[in-house]
């Protein structure tokens, strides 16, 4: 598997099919996150910090899934583009369920090692979300 397959493998599995077993497969256990806090707790080490983050997504929207529009890859880096898509049917953030629909960009770099995912920096356009959310507006 190249490390492009590793992550489109990973994007798949975990965060459109919601099979967080698979976080295993995918990440190391020493894995460590480099996520924004944004409205949320900073995101555990390891595979359990990835299935945390997706359980704290999934509740708020249960039908999210993502799609890779875009993958380079360099050496053991790999870097995509993708957009993000649910509805706000639950809690999420501290905020209540908003029953709307969202659809963002979010850009991660992954470093891979041992044919796991070592190493992630994601940045997602927060602003977009929360305008869709209705929780912000664009001026």
């Amino acid at each position: 598997m190249t490390n492009e397959d590793l992550v489109r493998a990973a994007c798949k599995a975990i965060w459109s099919e919601h099979d967080l077993d698979k976080a295993d497969q995918y990440y190391a256990a020493d894995f460590v996150p480099h996520y924004p806090s944004v409205g949320m707790a900073p995101v555990a080490p390891g595979p359990e910090g990835v299935k945390e983050l997706a359980r704290s997504i999934l509740e708020g929207f249960p039908d999210y899934h993502e799609t890779v529009e875009d993958l380079v890859a360099d050496g053991d880096r790999v870097a995509a583009r993708l957009t993000l898509r649910g509805t706000h049917t639950g809690p999420f953030g501290g905020a209540p369920a908003t029953g709307k629909s969202v659809e963002f960009t979010d850009v991660t770099f992954v470093r891979i090692e041992n044919g796991k995912i070592a190493e992630l920096w994601g940045l997602s356009d927060h602003l977009t979300l929360l305008t869709q959310l209705g929780a912000m507006e664009r001026g």
